[in-house]
């Protein structure tokens, strides 16, 4: 288990010097990693309120009630 858990810092430092090293090669990089990111985001929120609204309104019915 502490093997795992080195490997798990290890990990996560390795990556975190990755990012910097990348953001400070690629500045705009971040930018417009952002911008995809919400504007991907946003398209899946409204898709799952839809698909939401969708589902909890009540249905109607094909006769009329009697």
């Amino acid at each position: 288990m502490l093997k795992s858990f080195g490997i798990l810092l290890g990990g996560i430092f390795v990556g975190a010097v990755g990012a910097e090293i990348v953001l400070k090669k690629y500045p705009d990089a971040l930018d417009k990693l952002q911008s995809k990111t919400r504007e991907l985001a946003a398209g899946v929120t409204e898709a799952f309120k839809k698909g939401y609204d969708s589902t909890t309104r009540p249905k109607k019915s094909a006769q009329p009630a009697a």
